[in-house]
C-alpha cells in the first residue's frame, strides 16, 4: 500500500528516482534536490534488475516497466537504503498504456519482497 509523501517527512527521508530517461530524469532529480529532497537517481542495471522485474511483475506487463519495478527493487534489496526512511517516485501515464498502473504494480511487487 503506498504511504503519501508528507513534507516532515522530507528531511529524514531518501527518494528513489528510476533511471527511465537518463537526460530527463537527471532534471527531474536536479529539481526535488533544488527543492531541498534528498534524491538518488537509480543507476543500478543489468541481470539482477531484469530477474527483480520478472519475479514481482506479470509477463503480460510491458518489459519497460517490468524494468523499471525490477530497478527499484533491486535498489532496495541491495542494502544501501534504509527501508524505514526511503521513498519512491514513479511516474504515470494518462494514456492506455499499462504503464498507467506502474505504481499499482510496484505496490504489489515491493509488498511480496
Amino acid at each position: 500500500m503506498a504511504i503519501p509523501f508528507t513534507k516532515e517527512m522530507k528531511k529524514d527521508y531518501t527518494i528513489l528516482i528510476p533511471n527511465m530517461s537518463p537526460v530527463h530524469f537527471e532534471l527531474v532529480k536536479e529539481v526535488f534536490v533544488n527543492h531541498g529532497y534528498k534524491v538518488v537517481l537509480l543507476e543500478n542495471q543489468g541481470p539482477n534488475v531484469i530477474r527483480e522485474g520478472l519475479r514481482y511483475v506479470h509477463n503480460d506487463i510491458c518489459y519497460p516497466a517490468q524494468l523499471v519495478i525490477g530497478q527499484m527493487i533491486d535498489a532496495l534489496k541491495n542494502g544501501t537504503y534504509d527501508l524505514d526512511k526511503t521513498a519512491l517516485v514513479i511516474s504515470q501515464t494518462g494514456g492506455g498504456l499499462q504503464g498507467q498502473q506502474l505504481s499499482f504494480f510496484a505496490s504489489q511487487g515491493l509488498g511480496k519482497m
